[in-house]
């Protein structure tokens, strides 16, 4: 944040599920507000409780029981939004992040239906640290703007404002057979967050899975290759793009130099320019 020519003070993610890197720079004070967005009516209605009914959200979670009971009520819950206050729908979905594997909304619960194995259902529901990293959180609430619109719509709203804004965007994966998000993602939805992504007088970083369809869709931009660790089930390493805006500044410190390499339309090139 500090290299860019001009200061950023907004950070958003049209795309935000977790915002983990949207809270971090948060909480080291890189940035003062941050924009959540996610379509997902549980994700938005978590987050919109977590940061403004924290009192109430925090008793759930001390009054809960991390049991199989629990999760199929839970579930049923979070699979019938319409008609739920946000409490009640976003600990159904904070409730499944923690017990389903890999943290996935729409996967079985840690250590299955049958509970076997060494990792059960209660294996990342710590009760104790959850409880005092929302009461973290909570702190940060006025800083933080929670959207639920289409990713791209919010994008053309932003793209109105003349104070900059970094948009760190993460779509759905290209690949067929990726179950890691709930809302399907047409390629057509693909080539008009291009659309608006190119147009967009702020700074943005895009992700994707590394895929020739995509790499052709930006080619005009500049694209860093890099692996990344999955855990979904079985752990693999796939391969990513990462993407960037024209005049956003990345110092060679900050590029993965182990793992990440510069590509080019000819094939991968390592650069250590520091733009």
């Amino acid at each position: 944040m500090a290299s860019q020519s001009s200061p950023v003070a907004t950070y958003c993610e049209p795309y935000a599920g977790g915002a983990g890197a949207g809270l971090q720079l948060l909480y080291d004070g890189r940035v003062s507000r941050l924009i959540i967005n996610d379509l997902n009516p549980g994700i938005a209605a978590f987050w919109r409780a977590a940061l403004h009914e924290t009192d109430a959200f925090v008793q759930r979670i001390a009054d809960c029981s991390v049991d199989l009971a629990s999760w199929h009520r839970q579930r049923e819950i979070y699979l019938t939004p319409s008609g739920r206050d946000d409490l009640t729908l976003g600990f159904a979905t904070f409730f499944l992040n923690r017990t389903n594997r890999s943290g996935i909304l729409s996967a079985r619960p840690i250590g299955g239906l049958e509970q076997k194995g060494q990792w059960l259902i209660d294996a990342r529901f710590n009760k104790t640290d959850l409880i005092q990293r929302l009461k973290r959180l909570s702190a940060l609430a006025p800083q933080i703007d929670v959207r639920q619109q289409r990713a791209i719509d919010l994008i053309r709203l932003l793209n109105r404002r003349t104070r900059p804004i970094l948009l760190y965007v993460d779509p759905p994966y290209v690949v067929p057979g990726e179950e890691l998000y709930m809302t399907d993602h047409s390629w057509l939805e693909h080539a008009r967050l291009h659309e608006v992504l190119a147009k967009s007088p702020h700074p943005w970083i895009l992700t994707y899975d590394a895929d020739d369809r995509t790499r052709a869709l930006y080619h005009q931009f500049r694209c860093l290759r890099f692996g990344i660790s999955h855990t979904a089930q079985v752990q693999k390493v796939g391969r990513e793009y990462m993407f960037f805006s024209r005049g956003l500044r990345v110092p060679d410190r900050f590029i993965m130099r182990d793992e990440g390499e510069w590509v080019t339309s000819s094939g991968p090139l390592v650069e250590t320019s520091g733009t």
